[in-house]
């Protein structure tokens, strides 16, 4: 198995190492972001853009110099830690930079 290339990239200051998903992250991730709910005598899928975008995220970023605000220590990359993230505008750019990466079509972000 080769090794994925891994891209450098500083977003607001943080360096940030991304790399693209593979298919099989890429299924988990919609896994984890899809339910289903039934309409007339089917059942639909409804996917939750932001768990998608949760999930990619921690999938991609192989490394960042993120740090704990109270405590300085390296914040782990987990949908956990993204959720908490100041501001709300460098996970929005880290979500930009990851879909541009993997190819998420227009169709998917709408979703």
């Amino acid at each position: 198995m080769t090794q994925t290339p891994t891209i450098d990239k500083e977003i607001r200051g943080h360096r940030i190492v991304f790399r693209a998903w593979t298919y099989g992250e890429k299924q988990d991730a919609l896994r984890k972001s899809t339910t289903f709910k039934q309409v007339d005598d089917m059942l639909e899928p409804d996917i939750d853009p932001w768990t998608l975008n949760d999930n990619m995220l921690i999938r991609c970023i192989t490394e960042w110099d993120l740090k704990d605000e109270a405590t300085g220590q390296p914040l782990p990359i987990t949908v956990e830690a993204i959720r908490n993230i100041r501001p709300p505008e460098l996970v929005e750019e880290m979500i930009a930079f990851a879909q541009t990466i993997n190819g998420v079509s227009v169709t998917l972000k709408k979703k």
